[in-house]
């Protein structure tokens, strides 16, 4: 019999602080509000609305909830491993991350989960462990220079809606033209990709994080209108940015619920460098 995979939704309190500790079932869990602070191994990722990351069973961490308390919508598995539902042989290093591919996945999963469905091929739940499996677009193929890896973390540290790749090619004193084919060689997508994706997840997190009209919050990163920010977020997460604040600050569900999830599937991570 395939595994269950339960859905649920929790509540954080505020600066809660959780020491190191390990399920017993392989954890899928995303984000909506607040932040955490999550360490495994002394590495240490801060997570913010929509980051998403995967956990084995039995794999140690600890975390370091912020002011103000966070919700955490979680898919669970037991008796399985990421490898075993996939397939895939190398299980990716543990991290939080925002990837669209995975957040529409996760999100159109949580919306249209009930209990005993089981999730075919093709359909939304192979998608989330296809995106889960494959590399980031800021992780990189093969080792890049030093100054560009400085770069990327640069921009995902300081972006603003006026960066463009001009500026970034300045802080590393090198041509427009060829920082784009650097970032194109090690990171298989352009510089314009690697803005939009910090536009969307500078967007959402506002979005989830406060009560401005979407006009506003549209206005504060760069867009060029309420419809332009509409288009772009329910293109990249398959919800506009109202259904996407309702899913996010939706009340905290008591029960869970559960699907059966067909395995294991066959997927491989990303290969274009």
């Amino acid at each position: 019999m395939s595994p269950l995979l339960t859905l649920t939704r929790s509540y954080y309190a505020g600066a809660l602080v959780q020491p190191p500790h390990a399920h017993d079932a392989l954890q899928i869990s995303m984000l909506l509000t607040g932040r955490v602070e999550e360490t495994v191994g002394g590495t240490t990722h801060e997570a913010a609305p929509l980051h998403v990351a995967v956990k084995d069973a039995g794999l140690e961490h600890a975390n370091r909830w912020a002011l103000g308390g966070a919700t955490l919508l979680r898919l669970e598995a037991r008796g399985a491993s990421l490898g075993s539902l996939t397939g895939h042989a190398a299980a990716p290093a543990w991290r939080w991350r925002f990837d669209p591919v995975a957040i529409r996945a996760f999100l159109r999963l949580a919306v249209n989960v009930h209990p005993e469905r089981a999730i075919e091929e093709d359909t939304d739940g192979h998608d989330l462990l296809a995106a889960l499996v494959a590399e980031p677009h800021d992780t990189p193929c093969r080792t890049p220079p030093r100054w560009l890896t400085d770069v990327i973390e640069r921009l995902v540290a300081e972006w603003t809606p006026t960066l463009d790749t001009g500026a970034i090619a300045a802080w590393a004193h090198v041509h427009p033209v060829y920082l784009a084919r650097c970032v194109r060689r090690w990171y298989g997508v352009s510089v314009g990709d690697l803005l939009r994706r910090e536009r969307l997840r500078h967007t959402v997190q506002r979005l989830a994080n406060s009560s401005e009209r979407i006009a506003m919050v549209a206005h504060a990163n760069g867009f060029a209108d309420e419809a332009h920010c509409t288009r772009t977020i329910r293109d990249a997460l398959g919800a506009t940015p109202a259904a996407l604040r309702r899913q996010l600050c939706a009340p905290v569900a008591p029960q869970s619920t559960g699907v059966q999830l067909v395995a294991p599937i066959q997927v491989s991570g990303r290969t274009a460098c």
